[in-house]
């Protein structure tokens, strides 16, 4: 049967391969940079020039495709005669079945295409990877949100997520990010959670422990979702209830717990071998300053607001209170985890994350806005009156619109990936070309 939540999934796939034939830039030599880079790094570093503590090549790649230093920008500080690579290993992982299937390509091509880890094939893989894990989660979470929501709710969450928040920057227009595959994690991660605590089976506490192992091997600072697989029962529940769970599941939990630090094994190995040490600060010279968190910048200013660039984020955070009315402790708990993260997040030095659209690092965090959005938006549609159901259509859909535009302006360069001010982004509302005047705005 064909339901709405389905019919919303489809476009959803539908709009994702038009992207991938007609606006993806496999053929952009730079598609890999700064950050990027370094996610990636691991995997021609280890499959194709066996060489993950010095990192020799990236040289030759900046000279064979005219990349400027940012390729080699992953390099840090290590011992003598190494090169630590300050990013973590996650992401590398994700985009790893589809790096082998281009190396295989190219190594049957190598004359279209060198297998050198950076020619087309290689770039077309890391889209295909961001692409693939984000519709994975999706589909994923669609099946979560149904266990609690109607399908109207359930095909509208899905909707906004995909199009109306910056993980659709992530996924088409700046590839290689970990943002898109944590979010994926996430989606994993709740799904398992539910289905552990509903069905009570040892395996899907295997699998949420290792999932929970692979969210923190993508981004570390992310292992505070660990929040919702441990406090799941007491929110869907009464104490004793959950006290009860949890001590008929210890088995479980221990497998758990080891599945979880077999996986965190593959980035201190990594250290390791690189080091000398089973734990490192790969960050160096970043890092937090928790006694003063730029928490109104991050979620309001003109520089990266996340509820200013990310509206629907905006929306789903009031969606707490309509999921309040339904299930109070599960909204105390998606409450106390974005309180938490949102703290963690923007106690960081670089608050505002360099050139990016919006708060990325907060992508993630919209895996578990999509509870309480889902809530409010079941809560609006429970009445049925046209009067009020079209005009939020409406709205949903401007917010929608606007990501996508505002999205595109970045990707032309209209609006800045940094140092955006009130003026200016006003001026360039809505706009694709902009004026020098109108950039004089931005040194006001």
């Amino acid at each position: 049967m064909l339901t709405r939540s389905k019919i919303s999934l489809a476009a959803i796939a539908f709009f994702f391969v038009y992207v991938i034939f007609n606006l993806s830039d496999w053929e952009k030599k730079n598609l890999l940079g700064w950050d990027e880079a370094g996610y990636y790094v691991y995997l021609p570093g280890a499959f194709i020039y066996h060489d993950i503590d010095q990192f020799r090549f990236a040289h030759q790649i900046v000279h064979s495709y005219y990349y400027d230093d940012s390729v080699v920008f992953y390099t840090g500080d290590g011992p003598p005669g190494h090169k630590l690579n300050k990013y973590p290993l996650g992401t590398s992982l994700s985009e790893m079945p589809f790096f082998l299937l281009a190396h295989w390509y190219c190594n049957a091509h190598p004359k279209e295409f060198p297998p050198d880890g950076y020619s087309t094939p290689y770039m077309a893989a890391v889209i295909f990877s961001a692409i693939f894990w984000v519709f994975s989660g999706l589909f994923i979470l669609r099946k979560f949100l149904l266990r609690y929501f109607s399908e109207t709710a359930t095909a509208l969450t899905l909707l906004l997520l995909a199009f109306g928040t910056n993980l659709y920057f992530y996924t088409f227009f700046s590839v290689g990010m970990s943002h898109p595959f944590s979010f994926a994690l996430f989606c994993f991660l709740l799904y398992e959670t539910e289905r552990w605590h509903s069905r009570k089976r040892v395996i899907n506490a295997i699998l949420a422990g290792l999932i929970m192992g692979f969210i923190t091997i993508t981004r570390p600072t992310n292992i505070v979702i660990a929040m919702i697989p441990i406090c799941w029962s007491f929110a869907n529940g009464k104490i004793g209830d959950g006290l009860a769970f949890y001590r008929k599941q210890i088995p479980a939990i221990a497998l758990s717990l080891v599945c979880f630090f077999s996986i965190l094994m593959l980035q201190l190995s990594y250290w390791k071998y690189v080091t000398g040490h089973w734990i490192c600060y790969s960050y160096q010279n970043e890092g937090f300053d928790f006694g003063s968190p730029h928490i109104w910048d991050g979620l309001f200013s003109y520089r990266k607001g996340w509820f200013l660039y990310t509206p629907v984020a905006l929306v789903g955070t009031i969606g707490i209170l309509a999921l309040a009315l339904k299930q109070k402790k599960l909204a105390t708990l998606v409450l106390a985890y974005l309180v938490v993260n949102i703290y963690i997040v923007f106690s960081w030095q670089t608050w505002f994350y360099g050139g990016s659209f919006g708060c990325r690092a907060l992508i993630e965090a919209i895996a578990i806005l999509a509870i309480p959005l889902a809530a409010l938006i079941e809560w609006i549609f429970s009445g049925k009156k046209l009067l009020v159901n079209i005009p939020v259509l409406l709205v949903f859909s401007f917010l929608i619109a606007l990501n996508v535009f505002q999205s595109y302006q970045l990707y032309q360069n209209v609006t800045l990936w940094d140092g955006t001010n009130k003026a200016y982004y006003w001026r360039s509302f809505g706009k694709l070309h902009v004026t020098d005047e109108d950039r004089k705005l931005l040194n006001q």
